[in-house]
């Protein structure tokens, strides 16, 4: 592995050599520099210039997401060489990404999985791509990396954070309504502007679809949604240029959704789901009139609550399956200060979550029956600098430090035998990073980066009494959180119509939870699973990305862009050498996009590359794994999608009229983004929108 650890790291000092030839060839074709000039925020917590980060970062501007075709955050992602999934039929629910080698939670907990999801710099107790929507989204920021110094645990592979709008001086709004394929239906709509001291932002969006076709031609039974609702409102009272108090308030419904055939289950049983999620968000921002400094305060609470419920195909009649009920509430204080050749941010962040869960199982079965109630909260306090060096302080070197304190606490209750835990756990994590980013000139940015950045364990792998798999789960107060070290070395090249970003990742993953079993002892009548720190993993991979606006390069005024990225993983695998599960070897993504404000039209063709996943067998009764095989319908599939949106006609002052179309699977593939999760054949879309 250190071999290929060092010829990769020989190839991209190979690339950054050529990139830097190139450059200095080019650098007076071009006098300014777009991409890398512009403004991020969840790199640092603060603005700051793209120029000025260490890190690998995407961002999918308002003009991206309008443009793009995309119905969903996971439709952008894709686009960039993202892996994303579906954990059951399309539309369940259950949509979420994996960022080198880090995946978001099956469970929907946004402490449980490897990717945070934001909203507006803040958590929303869920990590679920499909409760967040794109009608009010101003941007999308993706850290490819870790950010727990920045905002804690489950950051290690990425952190994903949606912005949403906030009205401007020019009203504008748009409806849309449509419908699809298997009788699907889409409707949203949204309005923003601003009236004196007051911003508004308000949209809201509904779906759904009944059962759909696969590939093969076969219906997949029981991947009907009944109806999805997603609404964001985002509100503020501005004191002044530099002060504004915030409201958002955001959520999404999901109703009687399935999630396909159970192969688990020899296809004989069905599951529905009911999902909803809700967050209130009351802010305080502000600066000094120079806005050398700025704070923000914030409180917000929410809740997440699903239910599942199961059938037969003998017997429709719907059994309650689980029911689980997540509130949530926290606190973001933070100040920074521009010194010039300096600057600090440092804040104290506080999460509280309880969580109320209940197994029904097998048919209500009373052994199967059990409850638990968790208390979770953290407090974290962290302090992130950059010092800007050289002449033209085109060297920034970053650091940061983060300490964060857990106090767990859960009740748990098994029916059968009456079998009651209670017990509080505390444990804490000291996290830092470093960087470098260098500009040896206006459009070459190299960059270097380490962090550590770790995942708490949940308060049933710590605490609780779980039925799963029809066995108990035994929490384990004295296993630790899993940890990872983090390096990566890249850079990005901007010459305005032609943009290249390549990066080489290596990640260490130590303590990683897992469980064997254990037999019946004096405290647990029967076999039983003990979770205990366990595995390590090796993660070590390439991303690369280019874009090049053709028609801009020849001077036309259009956008004509082909673009490919590609991520690869060139090691993911545990200590004993197996691969890891449920993740693509290659994401890759290709497509070329158009734009013409004359003729109204924007479109795009866009392929997606699902790489070869694979599976694992732990049937020892360990989470040791005891064999491994290529996933056969799973991954080694491209999926071609084709949108566009055409201007109808246009009102001299009231907007215009467009007429949107997709298909989506064009070649009709037969695949699957996940075990056992099957994804639509060929699809199509139609709509009318009106926009002012």
């Amino acid at each position: 592995m250190k071999l290929v650890r060092l010829e990769l790291m020989g190839l991209l000092i190979v690339l950054l050599c050529c990139a830097t030839s190139f450059a200095q060839d080019l650098q007076t074709q071009t006098e300014e520099s777009c991409e890398l000039d512009t403004i991020v925020v969840t790199a640092n917590r603060t603005q700051e210039s793209l120029r000025n980060v260490s890190q690998n970062i995407t961002i999918f501007t308002a003009k991206d997401i309008e443009g793009s075709g995309a119905v969903s955050v996971t439709d952008l992602l894709k686009k960039v060489g993202i892996q994303v999934y579906s954990d059951g039929a399309a539309s369940y629910g259950n949509e979420g990404v994996v960022i080198r080698g880090g995946r978001t939670s099956m469970h929907g907990f946004d402490i449980a999985g490897d990717i945070l999801v934001l909203v507006d710099g803040h958590r929303t107790g869920s990590d679920f791509l499909g409760n967040i929507g794109l009608e009010n989204a101003e941007r999308i920021e993706v850290i490819r990396g870790p950010g727990a110094v920045q905002y804690g645990a489950a950051a290690m592979g990425g952190v994903i954070n949606v912005i949403t709008k906030r009205g401007g001086k020019t009203p504008k709004g748009f409806v849309e309504a449509g419908i699809g394929s298997w009788n699907e239906q889409r409707y949203k709509a949204g309005v923003s502007g601003k009236k004196g001291p007051v911003d508004l932002a308000l949209s809201a969006a509904y779906y759904s679809r009944d059962d759909y076709k696969l590939g093969n031609g076969e219906k997949y039974e029981n991947s009907d949604v009944k109806d999805r609702i997603r609404y964001n409102l985002n509100a503020g009272w501005n004191l002044n240029e530099n002060n504004r108090f915030g409201l958002i308030v955001q959520g999404s419904d999901t109703n009687n959704a399935g999630k396909g055939e159970d192969a688990a289950r020899s296809y004989n049983y069905y599951t529905r789901q009911n999902r909803d999620n809700h967050t209130i968000d009351l802010s305080y921002e502000g600066s000094n009139e120079s806005r050398s400094t700025t704070w923000l305060a914030r409180y917000f609470l929410g809740e997440v609550n699903y239910d599942l419920e199961r059938f037969t195909k003998s017997s429709l009649t719907q059994l309650p399956l689980s029911k689980n009920n997540n509130e949530f509430q926290g606190s973001q204080l933070q100040v920074s200060h521009d010194f010039g050749l300096f600057n600090i941010v440092s804040g104290v962040d506080w999460m509280s979550y309880e969580f109320d869960q209940r197994q029904d199982g097998e048919a209500a079965s009373s052994s199967t029956q059990n409850t638990a109630q968790s208390d979770y909260d953290n407090i974290g306090g962290f302090l992130l600098g950059k010092m800007h060096l050289l002449e033209k302080k085109n060297l920034t070197l970053s650091a940061g430090i983060r300490y964060d304190t857990f106090d767990v606490s859960v009740n748990a209750w098994k029916r059968k035998d009456d079998l009651r835990i209670s017990r509080d756990v505390d444990k804490d994590s000291v996290t830092p990073s470093f960087g470098i980013a260098y500009s040896p000139m206006d459009i070459l940015k190299l960059r270097a980066n380490y962090a550590k950045a770790f995942k708490m364990p949940l308060p049933r792998q710590l605490t609780g009494y779980t039925i799963m798999m029809r066995t108990p789960f035994v929490g384990n107060p004295d296993i630790e959180p899993e940890k990872s070290d983090n390096f990566d070395l890249g850079f990005d090249l901007d010459l305005n119509s032609l943009f290249f970003s390549a990066t080489w990742f290596y990640s260490d993953y130590q303590d990683m939870i897992g469980y064997e079993t254990h037999s019946a002892d004096a405290h647990y009548n029967d076999k039983h699973y003990w979770y205990y720190n366990v595995d390590s993993a090796e993660i070590q991979g390439i991303e690369t990305g280019v874009r090049f606006n053709i028609a801009q390069y020849l001077g036309y005024n259009f956008q004509l862009e082909p673009y490919l990225y590609w991520t690869h993983l060139l090691v993911f695998e545990d200590d004993n050498g197996w691969n890891l599960p449920d993740r693509s070897k290659d994401s890759l993504s290709a497509g070329i996009e158009f734009a013409s404000k004359e003729f109204g039209l924007t479109a795009s063709l866009d392929a997606t590359y699902y790489g070869t996943q694979y599976a694992v067998d732990k049937s020892s009764g360990s989470s040791q794994t005891v064999s491994q095989e290529k996933l056969e319908d799973v991954g080694d599939a491209w999926v071609v999608d084709i949108s566009c949106s055409q201007r109808l006609f246009r009102f001299e002052k009231q907007g215009e009229v467009r007429v949107k179309a997709s298909i989506h699977n064009l070649f009709d593939e037969y695949y699957s983004t996940n075990e056992d999760s099957w994804m639509p054949g060929r699809s199509f879309y139609m709509g009318l929108e009106y926009r002012f």
